[in-house]
């Protein structure tokens, strides 16, 4: 029998028309379960990841808020925001931007792989892990952000209230803006409080000022972190409550004090070659008063004539007194603070030899600590 008869029949049974149509549906078939084989494993599965959308202007980050939903086209993929944490930028280059993390709920899919033993999460038809570039594209906003980390629950971001002691050298005119309840608000987030001021003369109407802050901060793995950079000791904050700026550095974490207790002593602090107006200026029971609180109390005032040096024509070098300037000691009480490694008087340590300045309302001076008692 010939393999196609005179009629077009495959063994004189089967139309060859027909069964090459068979056997193209068999292998559309076979391919069709193979592609399910390969790609059409994924269950649907969600995360919830934290991104980090970096220093955003005002006109994005205002509007970044909880629901906030990303659809993918073509898929049931969406990604849903379900908290979020704003603060001012600490970066450098990043002008007036808000720093601006959000907690997302992301309905994508786990997948098999040849290479892994564990399905792996992918979502918009990409492997979804930390550091991977996120899309932020909704109604309102488009922006993108890195993933910092990825958990299978938990709608909220780590955040709590971090007390910090900040130091900075300000002017007069901050000095007089500055106050306890002072905060720094981003829309309706408060992300700093100023719990405690306080205030230490250095001449030419500035001020170390130590400021006790309660900053809003997001917790990443053990450290705390506050405009997108860790909060440690050595950091600097910035801080711009209304009518003034504040640039400090952080001296203490977890603790808005200064450090050490409260206590009084008595030194002698020589002020060497002023005139005699000046001179005429000290008293017993003057004070250098600072918000109330005083820092400085004159117990005695020495005055006598300064030194002066004079070389001869001949180049012999004599000491000889000054015909007006003065040479003044004062005793002094001195409000201080007493810690392990000694005594600490306007925010600094103190010892024999170190110079202080002293604020007296009517003059500042600045002397020499010659005797601690």
């Amino acid at each position: 029998m010939p393999l196609i008869d005179d009629e077009g029949n495959l063994f004189g049974v089967v139309n060859v028309i027909d069964a090459l149509a068979v056997v193209l549906l068999l292998a559309v078939i076979v391919a069709g379960i193979a592609f399910v084989g390969v790609l059409g494993n994924g269950e649907p599965e969600t995360r919830y990841a934290t991104v980090d959308l970096g220093g955003q202007p005002d006109y994005v980050a205002d509007r970044v808020s909880e629901g906030d939903t990303v659809r993918v086209d073509g898929s049931s993929h969406n990604l849903t925001v379900t908290d979020v944490y704003v603060t001012p930028a600490m970066a450098s280059n990043s002008g007036n931007q808000s720093q601006v993390t959000v907690r997302t709920k992301i309905n994508g899919e786990t997948v098999e792989v040849d290479d892994r033993d564990e399905r792996v999460f992918k979502y918009a038809g990409e492997r979804l892990r930390v550091g991977a570039e996120v899309a932020m594209d909704t109604d309102d906003y488009t922006t993108t952000g890195r993933l910092t980390s990825l958990e299978s629950d938990g709608s909220s971001l780590t955040v709590d209230e971090t007390p910090v002691l900040l130091e900075s050298t300000i002017s007069d005119r901050t000095a007089e803006e500055i106050s306890e309840n002072d905060t720094v608000t981003l829309g309706s987030y408060t992300t700093a409080t100023i719990t405690n001021v306080r205030l230490y003369p250095i001449g030419g109407d500035r001020y170390r000022a130590l400021v006790g802050t309660e900053l809003n901060t997001h917790q990443q793995g053990s450290m705390p972190t506050y405009g997108g950079q860790t909060v440690t000791v050595g950091s600097q904050i910035n801080l711009s409550p209304d009518g003034y700026d504040l640039n400090g550095e952080v001296v203490r974490r977890g603790s808005d004090q200064e450090i050490g207790n409260s206590t009084t002593i008595n030194a002698e602090i020589e002020i060497e070659n002023i005139q005699p107006a000046v001179a005429d200026e000290f008293s017993v029971g003057m004070t250098e008063t600072v918000r109330d609180e005083t820092l400085v109390t004159i117990q005695s005032v020495d005055t006598e004539a300064a030194d002066t040096v004079l070389e001869s024509e001949s180049g012999e070098i004599y000491l000889r007194e000054h015909p007006k300037n003065k040479d003044v000691t004062l005793s002094v009480e001195l409000q201080t603070r007493r810690t392990d490694t000694g005594v600490r008087f306007h925010g600094d340590s103190l010892r024999t030899g170190d110079s202080v300045v002293l604020d007296f309302g009517t003059t500042t001076v600045s002397g020499t600590v010659t005797q601690i008692e």
